[in-house]
């Protein structure tokens, strides 16, 4: 069984901003005059032909009625926790694969549903929305793929189950491109070969097919006749935690890139203390107004979850990257650190030096607070807006 959290985004922002809750046409990734790109939109705005991806100047220009507002990886990791709280009660197992899709393992439970899971999708679908207010299309297969398909199909808050034996008649009405592994390139080389639909596939034996598109004839046929894994594992650590942040306009003053650097140095050691993880590595990611992106990565002595130590990294990349933009005569557009070569948080070391002992029980307050009162109650002094001097 696939869940998948309708319009994940937009709903959640609508949930923390109550005036949000009624706008139809609403657009989550930023500000109408910023220069980032669509992380979601809302079912209406879709009709304008905005999708996930698309930068927001375009979002802008196809609907220039719409509500563009940010959303909080915060408050995404929050709600997405909660759904997969639910999912735990009704399967063995779930994993999630994204923050706002899950796969359940109903493998074994024949007699508890021996005829169909329409019923228990039905009261998964009900219960997600009671107790997390959120909206869910399911798809129900005899494999990963075709579950997947299924929930695409059933969008928005619907359900669709394909049984055993009916996987190539399912997916005889679907394009090629909705099939995994065929992205709009591959797509469009298969159109120009004449295959559009995936019936045209299912009809073809596997040597005339080969003739068309080669080695992929074997995983593609495979694919058009709704054969794909079972099996489901839980999921593996994340290789990386990063954050990025794309400028309204390009910056040209390493002091404000520096301040900007904290920021999103705070963001990545909250999330890795957040889920008890530690980083070897942090890469610097900076992009020049003309879309040159540079990366510069730097090995840490010890694995960390401390924004100082990540920061005392990232800090010397970010000198030589700015360099490297003002030698081009170039501003920055969007600047990014991302921390890699996980590892699980070390356990508490009772010789541990001083300095960091201090730094990690400041941390732990800084999370706490931060718990309580949103991500804006407490940050380094840099960050905060200064006053002006007493007259």
């Amino acid at each position: 069984m696939h869940v998948d959290l309708d319009a994940f985004f937009v709903e959640v922002c609508r949930q923390r901003d109550p005036a949000l809750r009624d706008v139809e046409l609403l657009v989550v990734g930023g500000r109408r005059d910023s220069r980032g790109v669509v992380q979601s939109a809302s079912h209406g705005a879709r009709r304008f032909g905005i999708r996930a991806g698309m930068p927001i100047a375009e979002a802008v220009r196809r609907c220039p009625q719409a509500t563009f507002t940010r959303g909080e990886f915060r408050h995404y990791r929050e709600a997405s926790r909660a759904v997969r709280d639910v999912l735990a009660g009704f399967a063995p197992l779930v994993v999630m694969a994204s923050l706002d899709e899950a796969y359940l393992d109903l493998s074994g439970t024949d007699l508890l549903h021996p005829v169909s899971l329409l019923p228990l999708a039905e009261r998964i679908r009900d219960a997600i929305r009671e107790r997390t207010g959120l909206p869910c299309s399911i798809g129900i297969g005899p494999n990963r793929m075709v579950a997947k398909l299924a929930s695409d199909y059933a969008k928005p808050r619907g359900i669709v189950e394909v049984r055993a034996g009916w996987e190539a008649g399912f997916l005889a009405g679907l394009p090629l491109s909705a099939l995994p592994g065929i992205g709009p390139r591959t797509a469009a080389r298969y159109r120009e070969l004449g295959l559009v639909d995936v019936w045209q596939v299912q009809q073809m034996d596997e040597a005339a097919l080969a003739r068309l598109v080669g080695d992929a004839a074997p995983a593609l046929r495979r694919r058009a006749l709704g054969q794909g894994g079972t099996t489901l594992r839980p999921r593996s650590r994340p290789k990386s935690v990063s954050r990025e942040m794309t400028f309204a306009r390009d910056l040209r003053d390493l002091a404000t890139l520096e301040r900007v650097l904290l920021q999103l140095a705070g963001r990545v050691a909250g999330q890795l203390r957040d889920e008890g993880l530690a980083a070897r590595r942090v890469t610097l990611k900076l992009r020049h107004d003309d879309f040159r992106t540079v990366t510069r990565a730097a090995t840490l002595a010890d694995a960390t979850d401390l924004e100082h130590e990540l920061l005392g990294a990232a800090r010397p990349l970010l000198a030589r990257a700015f360099a490297e933009a003002r030698a081009r005569g170039r501003g920055v557009r969007l600047l990014g650190i991302a921390a890699h070569e996980l590892t699980a948080a070390p356990a508490a070391d009772l010789f541990e030096p001083e300095r960091r002992r201090r730094l990690r029980a400041l941390a732990r307050a800084v999370d706490e607070v931060r718990r309580r009162h949103g991500p804006d109650a407490v940050g380094p002094a840099p960050l905060l807006p200064r006053r002006p001097p007493p007259a």
